[in-house]
């Protein structure tokens, strides 16, 4: 089901573009700009109004990636459900959805972030200025980022217990019944790019989290919701192809069991005479060879050229964070 009637990244820039006015509106009610040449102020806006912009921006790739992302998913999960199990893919989509005490976990989630997120911005507010007290210097704007980070957090952490969703029975279903062409790489690769895909949701997320580093100090919590981010990126990728790994295992160890039950049966006809003899022959030179073909089949659906990407795809954040220094760097000469 479709996020909006306009579509995942006009409903993102819609929400994005709600939040920093509602930062635009708390600021012109206490009375401070948004713009500032002061030694933290990046492109020209205030320390707060960077830190409001990437939020924004945050939202708008939480919403819009992930929809889109989750759109492709489907597609691609329609088209592997009667290879891979037989079924189809609206069946295999019920299945895969999450039981009520699955959402009841991700509603507890969602209060958990809430607490994560409150804690996570006090602590990072706090950092380097240990004698100040928790709410002392509260601002309308410290509020605002407050609640921003605690609906981030709510989100992510949601989000992350519902993907997890409860799929063991479903997946151990399929690996019994499985389909999978070993000869035909088509469908693992399918999975890689859907396990791609959702790296590079996270990894967008992690780079458009990494802004916030521009033109401001370093701190432990920082990093921290950045290495976690990086690390359900990893996860996200990883946890596919593990899947498929042990689907391409089974199925090959189910084919290879055939097969040498054939070869076994074949050697024994070798020693019939005449005809029998001589198309035995045959079919064990054919048998031999496809075991061979079977056996080289490697257990992992993961190419060169899909660990290259996933390695470009690592260094997201990287040129985020670099963009976004040298752009802060023009626009200080420029209005310097």
């Amino acid at each position: 089901m479709a996020v909006s009637p306009v579509g995942p990244v006009a409903t993102g820039f819609g929400l994005a573009a709600l939040v920093f006015a509602s930062f635009y509106l708390v600021t012109v009610i206490e009375d401070v700009s948004i713009f500032s040449t002061a030694d933290r102020s990046v492109v020209g806006l205030s320390a707060d109004a960077w830190a409001a912009l990437v939020i924004s921006t945050f939202f708008w790739a939480f919403i819009s990636a992930n929809e889109i992302a989750g759109q492709r998913n489907i597609k691609d999960i329609y088209t592997l459900a009667p290879k891979l199990a037989g079924i189809t893919g609206d069946d295999l989509m019920r299945a895969l959805e999450p039981s009520p005490e699955r959402r009841r976990a991700g509603w507890i989630a969602a209060v958990l972030g809430l607490v994560i997120g409150a804690a996570l911005f006090i602590a990072q507010r706090d950092a380097g200025t240990p004698e100040r007290g928790y709410f002392e210097e509260f601002t309308l704007v410290a509020w605002w980022a407050l609640i921003a980070t605690m609906l981030l957090s709510s989100l992510v952490i949601r989000w992350v217990v519902m993907a997890r969703g409860e799929t063991t029975e479903v997946t151990d279903n399929v690996l019994e019944s499985a389909q999978l062409d070993l000869l035909s790489r088509a469908d693992a690769h399918m999975v890689g790019g859907i396990a791609l895909r959702g790296a590079l949701v996270w990894l967008l997320h992690a780079a458009i989290l990494f802004l916030l580093f521009v033109g401001q100090p370093l701190n432990a919590v920082l990093i921290v919701a950045f290495l976690f981010i990086v690390t359900i990126a990893l996860m996200v990728f990883f946890m596919p192809l593990r899947w498929v790994h042990r689907l391409i295992t089974q199925t090959k160890e189910r084919e290879l069991t055939k097969v040498r039950d054939d070869i076994r049966r074949t050697r024994v006809q070798l020693s019939d005479t005449g005809n029998a003899g001589a198309q035995a022959g045959s079919r064990l030179t054919g048998l031999l060879a496809y075991e061979a073909r079977i056996e080289s089949v490697s257990e992992w659906a993961i190419d060169v050229g899909t660990m290259f990407r996933f390695v470009g795809l690592l260094s997201l954040p990287v040129i985020s964070w670099t963009g976004g220094a040298f752009a802060e760097r023009i626009i200080d000469w420029m209005i310097g």
